[in-house]
Formats: C-alpha cells, structure tokens, sequence
C-alpha cells in the first residue's frame, strides 16, 4: 500500500482536486489532512501550507470536495479530535461514512477510539503504533480491525528522516505482524522512492507528507514527485 498525504483544499480547490486526482491514480490511497489551528504532530512545511489555508476552506468545504473524488476510492483522512468533536461526531460521520475508508486522528490515544465510536462516529480509526508500543497495547488496538496500523517510524514531528534500519523498528513491525493480518503502514520520515523501498521491504506500505506537501502549491512539480515514487 503506497500512499501521500495532502493538505486539504491547498493551494485552492480546484488545483487541489488536480493533486487528487493524480494521487489516487497513481497510489494505492490518499490521506488528505483536515487544517487545524495547531497542528502538533506536523513540522514547519505542513504547519506552513495549513496556515496557509486556513480560514480560506472550512470542514464542510473539504467534506464537498472529497465527495467529488468519488466513492470507492481509497481516501483517508487525518485530522484532529478538537475538528470532529467541534463539527459534531455523528454528523461528521453520517457526512463522510461513505465516501472515505478511515481517518487518523493525530491527537487521539488509541485508548479513546471508544470516545468517539461510542458518540457515533461510524468510520474506522486508524491506530498509531511507535517502537515503543507494548505488546497487550497492540492486542487491544487490533480488536477493531482498522483498514491499517500506522507505524511512527520516527520520535517527534513530520518532515524529519527515518531510520528504517533500525532494529528496534524492524523488531517491533515483526512482533505487530506475527500477531495480525492489519497490513502495517510506516509513515513520518518517508522521504522518496528509497526510503519507499525499504518501508515496503520490511512492512507492507508507507504514506509520504512532508515532501508532497513541499511541492503541493506546484502541479508540475507535483507530479514529478509521484512519479520519482513509481
């Protein structure tokens, strides 16, 4: 599973659904960001193309746009919980159910997926894993059967490098894998085809922000980039 990871609605719409398109052609899924205010896990080029954004699209406007992409497709959605909680669980849910296939919320301990199931969201959530996870930690995680498990394969922020040589990365993604079939995605530190490579080698996908999001307010470049990945 290879997928990149777009801020939504940057630059504009319609160059947006542009970008879209081409990931969800040329990838396995799409994970568009939802702006917020403070994007704690995003480093400076994230942060910056949301700031840019912001105040310029809001919720429902991205919710239209993704409806546009069409169903079917393999579109996720990473977020924050203050986003959902504000906007409404249930309606947020009822609006998107059909149209994406998960959602990350970046902020959400995986101990309080139940918070929002429980308040009608009807969409999976996707589980952070990180090297230090434990292994009764994963057993509770996999019980939902989320579409995938996402792998921090770095300590901190977006947009810094991966050491996926790591042992202690590679010994954990073995442990996840001997105890369930959720194929397990690496992402923060994906940086171009060789970290793609190696991510695939050792689990079974990896989503790339940082460097998309870099080249997002530039089509040509844009597809450049999605190309250097084939």
């Amino acid at each position: 599973m290879r997928g990149i990871y777009i801020v939504g609605g940057y630059p504009d719409k319609e160059s947006f659904l542009k970008i879209a398109d081409i990931v969800l052609n040329k990838m396995d899924f799409i994970e568009i960001g939802i702006p917020f205010s403070d994007p704690v896990a995003d480093g400076p080029i994230i942060s910056s193309a949301i700031n840019n954004i912001l105040g310029k699209i809001n919720v429902k406007e991205i919710i239209d746009i993704t409806k546009l992409l069409g169903k079917e497709k393999n579109i996720f959605y990473m977020t924050y919980s203050n986003i959902i909680y504000s906007y409404g669980i249930k309606k947020f849910s009822d609006e998107v159910k059909n149209y994406i296939k998960g959602i990350i919320i970046a902020d959400l301990p995986n101990r309080l997926h139940d918070f929002f199931y429980q308040r009608g969201l009807e969409i999976p959530i996707i589980p952070f894993i990180t090297p230090e996870s434990r292994e009764s930690d994963i057993k509770e995680i996999i019980k939902y059967r989320p579409p995938f498990i996402y792998f921090i394969g770095i300590r901190g922020i977006t947009g810094s490098k991966a050491d996926l040589d790591n042992s202690e990365i590679i010994d954990k993604i073995k442990v996840i894998k001997k105890l369930t079939d959720i194929p397990v995605i690496i992402g923060f530190g994906i940086k171009g085809k060789k970290d793609a490579k190696k991510a695939i080698s050792i689990a079974d996908g990896f989503v790339i922000g940082t460097e998309a999001v870099k080249v997002q307010n530039n089509l040509q470049l844009f597809i450049d980039f999605v190309n250097s990945l084939q």
